[in-house]
């Protein structure tokens, strides 16, 4: 029996059913506890979801598209469950339209306990598009989701207005430490100890708090770039976690939905859990609740 008690950390705002299916698979899975935030746009979606000893539901922010709240949600979890007073060995960060598609979770991490499995994409210099994440005060109505509009549009004038040196709305606060910006995607399961650092660093650092505060997308950087400059860098390997994004200019910002199809990526990769489902699309949700129930 593996030595793996995880805490699952789960960001939800839509399909409680789905999200049911998902806390039960998790608690038959293995060792594990259940911390949910639901988004306060959809919070009668609390009242909705299983509860038992092991599920902790909560309602804390209003989480809008590319806004700073996605990363508050996440470290209210954190708090959450590393002032619970129970022991876990990993923390799982993730969506509620996450799944398990794989079994040898518990296994693979019991093999690797110091790992952090967390996708890094690259280190961000004021060069880089992306450095207008955090070098601009974005206004609030640019956050806006949809593809095909002229917020769209405009973020992308901006960023790259940014890259050649010209920042509009320039981020007014200042870093009191140095610190090497990294980039990579928002989901990781991660030991304890690293866990409870990034808690401990965020705590004694408001700067860098009221730094991210106005940022786009800050969920691809935040964590990242705490992790990047701390001594858990040499730890890091790849996520855990199987996305299939677009490749069209409307779709590739965005994972699709997960596809029979994609299975022979899931089961040739290094992949245990995969997002994102569509509980609509019952033969493939059920596909992989059998998967990993069998």
């Amino acid at each position: 029996m593996s030595n793996v008690r995880m805490a699952y950390l789960l960001v939800a705002h839509t399909a409680p059913q789905q999200v049911n299916a998902l806390i039960r698979q998790l608690l038959n899975y293995g060792d594990c506890e259940i911390y949910i935030h639901v988004d306060k746009k959809n919070a009668s979606m609390a009242d909705e979801l299983f509860r038992s000893s092991r599920v902790h539901v909560y309602c804390e922010y209003e989480v809008r598209w590319g806004s700073f709240e996605i990363v508050k949600a996440a470290f209210f979890l954190m708090e959450k469950a590393l002032g619970s007073g129970k022991e876990y060995t990993h923390f799982y960060f993730g969506s509620g339209q996450d799944l398990l598609v794989k079994k040898g979770l518990y296994e693979y991490l019991e093999r690797y306990p110091e790992k952090t499995f967390i996708r890094i994409n690259r280190e961000i210099t004021d060069k880089d598009r992306e450095s207008a994440r955090y070098r601009v005060m974005w206004p609030h109505k640019l956050m806006r989701r949809e593809d095909w509009n002229v917020c769209r549009i405009i973020r992308i004038l901006i960023q790259l207005l940014c890259r050649c040196g010209l920042v509009l709305f320039p981020n007014k606060e200042q870093l009191t430490t140095a610190m090497r910006f990294y980039e990579g995607r928002t989901w990781f399961i991660a030991p304890e100890e690293v866990i409870g650092y990034m808690v401990r660093f965020i705590a004694e650092h408001e700067d860098y708090v009221r730094f991210w505060e106005h940022s786009l997308a800050s969920d691809l950087m935040f964590f990242q770039t705490i992790i990047m400059n701390s001594e858990y860098r040499d730890s890091v390997a790849d996520e855990l976690m199987y996305v299939n994004f677009g490749k069209t200019f409307g779709t590739m910002n965005h994972p699709l939905d997960i596809t029979i199809e994609d299975d022979r990526k899931i089961e040739n990769g290094n992949f245990y859990c995969a997002r994102k489902f569509n509980i609509e699309k019952k033969d493939v949700f059920d596909y992989y609740l059998r998967k990993v129930e069998s």
